[in-house]
Order: structure tokens, then C-alpha cells, then sequence
């Protein structure tokens, strides 16, 4: 397996050790979006624009917002993490763009070439070298951040103590009901930093006021999914064995979880997702998991390493062109779940973030009523 992930779930906001589950950067923070950084590359509305429009675009539509970033900092973009936090009072998102330190990067790399050594039964090393990648996190510095604002909802405290934190609050985007605002302070936090990587971060911080953001009505994830009414497809398990959607007429109902290999809140809540399965399948129902970065031979590795961590005894398919093409293409952030009958037809609405057993098995049990 080649060890190439870490740059890129580094710069998504993750810190992911290949050996065990990956985990965001906010510990346990439950606020914080799995959609960090959807790049654009080939997802824009005008299939002839030419891909080179779209470097260094990175596309948020639950938060409302597509960033450009300035052209002085196109040759630094793996140092420029974005992610998104999700509503609070009338907060109705904000996307924070903060410096990856190029040392950090180091510490990363290092960190994760360690890793190759560590044999699989030595649990506590893996642990702690995770936890060391986690850390790595708080050694990034904050740019500015980008809040969207809902006015029909009243002025609450999170709004007051966010604002009174920057100097500058800058209206950039009014649509409908939302406003959003740029936030940054004048003179930026260089404590902890390199000689090297303090000029870096202050000349990025200079940038601030030339990044393109371009605003729009945020669209959420269930918004998007709601035009998908069925599930069908042709593929394989991750282990290799032929599977098609006719899976489904075997079961009064099943539950397919969306998820990624980068995304800590997909693995942590996989073992309730096991007991879950277990526990259904007597009443009629089966669980599937659908792994949102694959087919690519990395992640299919890193998928086989997790699921067996995790001891998860259900099938987990590969997407074909048609899930792709489909559903795939309207999921933003992982994990999202949905629920289909025994035609693949999709029962209710989709459900957004990791859940309990408890919860999964209320949303079950009340798409089960909606199908007597």
C-alpha cells in the first residue's frame, strides 16, 4: 500500500494514521462537519469550463460558500486546511481556514512512515501514535473564518463572543435570510513558529482580503439526496465478491451507511453499526456499508485494515458508475445514511452524522411503520 493519504487528510482538517481509524481534528467535538474540503476540480456547473479554472477552489455547499484562493498561494494550497463547523443559535455554519505549518507536515510524515513498523497487535503503540497525530492539529494557525449568519433567527450569545474575538468583520454575501461575514484580526498569532514558517503564515495572512469567496443559499445534505428514489448498482464487496442491488429483495428493509476512510465519526461509530446489524437482522433487516473513496487500491487497503479493526462483519461494497454517478455525486460529508426497501427504493429521508445503535434502530423502526 502506498502511504500517500496523510498529505491529503492532513489538508482535509484529519490527521489519519494508516494503521487505525482516523479521526478529526477536534477530538470530540460533534459540531464539526465531515464536508471540509470539497474541491471542485470536476464538479462544476458548466462541464466545459477548462479544469484549470478550478485550481485551488474548494466548494462547501451546507455552509454556502466556494473559496478561491488568491494566486500568491495556489503553490501552498497543501498548507491551507479548511473545515466547516455546523449551526449553532443563529450561527448557521462557519468555515474556518487556517496554516498548516511546513513542520507539521514533517512531524506528520515522519509520524506516519513510523507507522509502517508497527505490527497490528501492538494496540497501545498505535494509539499513542494516533493520539500524536491528533495533536499535531493545534499546531495550526487560523487565517480568518467565514460565518454565515441567519437574520430570522435572533442574535444569540455564540454570535457575540465569535465577533468579539476579531477585529475586523467583514460583510461579503448577503442571500435571502443569510449574511456572511469575513473575520480577522490585523496582526497575526506567530507564537510557536519557525522563523521560516512565521514569514510564511504572515505572508499568507496578508492574503486574507484577495481570497474569492463567492456565497450562495447553503444546500444541505438532505436537500440534495431528497431527488434520489432509488438504489441500484452492480459492483463488489471489498472483498472481491459480486454484489448488485437484487441484495435488497432478500430484506423488508436495509440500512446503507455512506462513509469514507478518512472519516473519524464513520469508523468510531462502526462497532455500534456491528451490534446494530446483529440485532436487526432477526426483524427483516439488513446493514450495508458503501465506501465513498473507493475504488482507488489505496483506499481499499486502508477500508480492509479498518473494517477488521473495527470487527465489522457486514458487506461493505465498493460504488460502481452508476452509485457514483447517482448518490455519490449529491453526498458532500460523510457519514450519511439511508434506508431502502426491498426494491431499493429509498424509505424516508437521509440521515446526516454518526448516530448511536439506539437512535439508528428508532429510524428504523419508524421507516418499517411507514412500509406496513
Amino acid at each position: 500500500m502506498k502511504r500517500k493519504k496523510i498529505l491529503t487528510i492532513l489538508t482535509s482538517g484529519i490527521l489519519c494514521l494508516s494503521l487505525v481509524a482516523c479521526n478529526n481534528g477536534t477530538g470530540s467535538n460533534k459540531n464539526q462537519t465531515t464536508s471540509k474540503t470539497k474541491k471542485t476540480e470536476n464538479d462544476t456547473e458548466n462541464d466545459t469550463e477548462n479544469d484549470t479554472d478550478n485550481v485551488g477552489v474548494r466548494k462547501f455547499e451546507d455552509l454556502g460558500l466556494e473559496v478561491k484562493l488568491p494566486e500568491k498561494l495556489i503553490n501552498k494550497e497543501r498548507y491551507i486546511d479548511m473545515y466547516g463547523e455546523m449551526p449553532i443559535e443563529n450561527i448557521e455554519g462557519q468555515l474556518i481556514i487556517s496554516y498548516i505549518p511546513s513542520e507539521t507536515m514533517e512531524k506528520a510524515e515522519k509520524l506516519n512512515k513510523e507507522s509502517e513498523e508497527i505490527p497490528e497487535t501492538d494496540k497501545a503503540k498505535i494509539e499513542k501514535v494516533a493520539k500524536e497525530l491528533i495533536d499535531l492539529t493545534k499546531e495550526f494557525k487560523e487565517l480568518c473564518i467565514v460565518a454565515n449568519i441567519d437574520k430570522s433567527k435572533p442574535s444569540g450569545n455564540a454570535q457575540k463572543e465569535l465577533f468579539s474575538k476579531y477585529e475586523n468583520k467583514e460583510i461579503i454575501g448577503k442571500e435571502g435570510n443569510y449574511e456572511f461575514y469575513l473575520l480577522y484580526n490585523n496582526k497575526p498569532n506567530t507564537d510557536g513558529l519557525s522563523d521560516k514558517t512565521k514569514k510564511d503564515y504572515e505572508e499568507m495572512c496578508k492574503e486574507v482580503k484577495n481570497f474569492e469567496i463567492k456565497t450562495f443559499k447553503p444546500v444541505t445534505e438532505k436537500e440534495k439526496l431528497s431527488k434520489h428514489k432509488k438504489i441500484e448498482f452492480n459492483t463488489k464487496t471489498i472483498d472481491g465478491k459480486k454484489i448488485d442491488s437484487n441484495i435488497f429483495k432478500k430484506n423488508k428493509l436495509t440500512m446503507v451507511n455512506i462513509w469514507a476512510t478518512y472519516c473519524g465519526p464513520c469508523i468510531e461509530e462502526m462497532p455500534d453499526i456491528q451490534k446494530l446489524y446483529e440485532e436487526v437482522k432477526d426483524d427483516d433487516v439488513n446493514v450495508i456499508g458503501l465506501i465513498s473513496d473507493t475504488p482507488d487500491e489505496d483506499n481499499e487497503e486502508l477500508a480492509k485494515q479498518i473494517i477488521s479493526k473495527k470487527g465489522v462483519k457486514y458487506a461493505n461494497i465498493i460504488p460502481d458508475k452508476n452509485i457514483e454517478n447517482n448518490i455519490l455525486k449529491d453526498v458532500s460529508g460523510v457519514p450519511v445514511t439511508i434506508f431502502v426497501d426491498s426494491n431499493g427504493n429509498i424509505v424516508g429521508e437521509s440521515l446526516t452524522g454518526a448516530h448511536s445503535k439506539e437512535e439508528y434502530k428508532k429510524e428504523i423502526q419508524s421507516r418499517l411503520d411507514k412500509l406496513k
